[in-house]
């Protein structure tokens, strides 16, 4: 069975180098294959490797963290414009708390 897949910020998605993740963010910048984004927390993030367009200002990102700022992305769902980052934000935080772990996992 396969571990679930946690939510994530920039500050939390440091704990899972080479793991699945989940990252809902802004879109910045879209360049040559790599798509430079702003995360809940305000950090910035490189998704690489997707091939289908982001469309709108905000994604959901699937996929394996390379190092401390990259995302090999695994899939991506394009989310409305008017969605809350800093809603999500606390859903991560709320969800990497002891009394709550593995209760927002995918």
């Amino acid at each position: 069975m396969e571990d679930p897949t946690p939510r994530v910020n920039f500050e939390t998605m440091q704990r899972y180098h080479g793991r699945k993740v989940i990252l809902c963010c802004q879109i910045n910048q879209v360049d040559n294959g790599q798509v430079r984004v702003a995360t809940a927390d305000k950090g910035e993030v490189t998704v690489v490797g997707g091939t289908a367009p982001y469309e709108g200002r905000f994604a959901e990102v699937v996929g394996t963290v390379l190092n401390p700022n990259t995302v090999q992305e695994i899939e991506h769902t394009n989310l409305s414009d008017n969605f809350s980052l800093d809603m999500y934000n606390e859903l991560v935080k709320l969800s990497h708390k002891d009394a709550y772990i593995g209760m927002f996992n995918a």
